[in-house]
Parts: C-alpha cells; sequence; structure tokens
C-alpha cells in the first residue's frame, strides 16, 4: 500500500463511526433483549400527542437527527411503516428528534425537525428529549451510542430489538419484526 492509502484508513474510520454505517443487531444489542425499558420522558413537538402509552401496545423507539445523514435516509421507511399499521392501534411509532448535544434547545429543534418532515414530506408526530434524559437512560441501560437507534418494544415495556445506524435491508428486517410481535399480541377488540 502506498503512503496515502496508509493515510486514508483512519479517515474511512472515522467517517464510518460519524455516519453510523450499517451496526444493525448485533451481539452486543441482542444481550440486552428482555430487560425492561427505563422511564421515558419526551415532549411532543407538535403538541398533537400529549401523553405516551406503552401498555397493550408494540412501539418503535426511534431516536434521530435531521443532521444525521443516516437518519434522513432511515426516517421515511419507518414513517411508511407506520402509515402501513395507521389503523393498528397495538402500534406506534414514537420518532425522538435530537440535537446534536446533550441538551436540546427546544425551539430551534422544533423549527429545524419542521423545517426537514415539510420538506421530505414525512408525515409523523416528532417527539423531543430536550433534557437529554432519556437519552442518558438508555445509554446507561443499552449502551446507546450512535445515531440513528431504533429500539422495538413490547407491549410489557421490554426490548425486543434493537438497531444502530441504517441500511436498507434493516427496513424489511424492522417490519418483519413488528409485525411478529403484533401477532403475538391479543386482538385489539380483545384487550
Amino acid at each position: 500500500m502506498t503512503r496515502t492509502h496508509h493515510q486514508l484508513i483512519p479517515l474511512v474510520l472515522v467517517s464510518f463511526a460519524i455516519i453510523g454505517c450499517n451496526l444493525g443487531q448485533n451481539q452486543e444489542t441482542r444481550q440486552h433483549v428482555g430487560k425492561s425499558v427505563p422511564k421515558i420522558s419526551l415532549v411532543s413537538l407538535d403538541a398533537k400527542d400529549e401523553t405516551l402509552t406503552f401498555s397493550g401496545k408494540i412501539t418503535l423507539l426511534n431516536f434521530w437527527g435531521t443532521w444525521c445523514p443516516p437518519c434522513r435516509q432511515e426516517l421515511p421507511g419507518l414513517a411508511r411503516l407506520a402509515s402501513r399499521l395507521i389503523d393498528e392501534p397495538r402500534f406506534q411509532l414514537i420518532a425522538v428528534s435530537c440535537g446534536g448535544g446533550k441538551r436540546d434547545d427546544l425551539d430551534q429543534l422544533r423549527r429545524e425537525t419542521e423545517t426537514f418532515l415539510s420538506a421530505t414530506r414525512i408525515a409523523l408526530s416528532p417527539w423531543a428529549d430536550p433534557t437529554g434524559a432519556t437519552r442518558l437512560r438508555f445509554t446507561e441501560a443499552f449502551g446507546f451510542r450512535a445515531y440513528p437507534t431504533t429500539y422495538l418494544i413490547g407491549s410489557d415495556q421490554k426490548i425486543l430489538a434493537i438497531w444502530t445506524g441504517y441500511s436498507p435491508s434493516m427496513e424489511t428486517e424492522i417490519a418483519q419484526s413488528v409485525a411478529r410481535s403484533l401477532k403475538q399480541l391479543p386482538a385489539a377488540d380483545a384487550l
């Protein structure tokens, strides 16, 4: 290898770490399956939804940012999944828009999120974690380390799966995992 190639190796490795390469599910994330979800404290960015309810629902909890290229690639697929399941009361997507730091300026985050969702024509109700408390709890419990990160949470508020990063193949994997989880729940009219 030439000297130039050796100089590029650290740059490539850092780039993958920053942009959230396809980490998907791995042994590190699978070890958290079955663990209880910590307290979730979020704020609605559009004021349409004011309270979050997890009991009896399958939840996709997605931490993303408008500043994050893999997040911007992943979110449309999650929104399509939520749209297909719009009439399924046992499913919810909670898309948590995050700024780049530990704490977020709520007004700025709201503007950036609304601008992004409008420009991309993504229809969903965004949430925020302005104090970073939920992200901190998830970091302590599950080693949250990159954006985007998506948690599949069962109706018993236990982790069913975790995906970190993005690749197009993950959309199918997430959709199949949601479908399997919904099949294991009682029908909505039986609840």
